[in-house]
């Protein structure tokens, strides 16, 4: 139980610790991360979400979710 215990005081400590850096960067640096976890997200995340639901493309992907609605 105390290991669970440290992993989420290590993990709190982490997250706040990358929201005080966030908050100290100016609107430029934030930009600049924004587009980075974007590009990031689209590489290597978006085509498991894809993979993972059975889609081979972005239009595919555009018209099931519009099926859904």
């Amino acid at each position: 139980m105390k290991v669970s215990n440290k992993a989420a005081l290590i993990l709190l400590g982490l997250g706040a610790l990358a929201v005080y850096k966030y908050n100290k960067m100016s609107e430029d640096e934030k930009i600049a991360i924004k587009e980075k976890g974007k590009k990031i997200f689209d590489e290597h995340i978006s085509p498991l979400i894809s993979s993972a639901l059975g889609l081979k493309d972005e239009t595919e992907a555009v018209l099931q979710e519009n099926s859904i609605k």
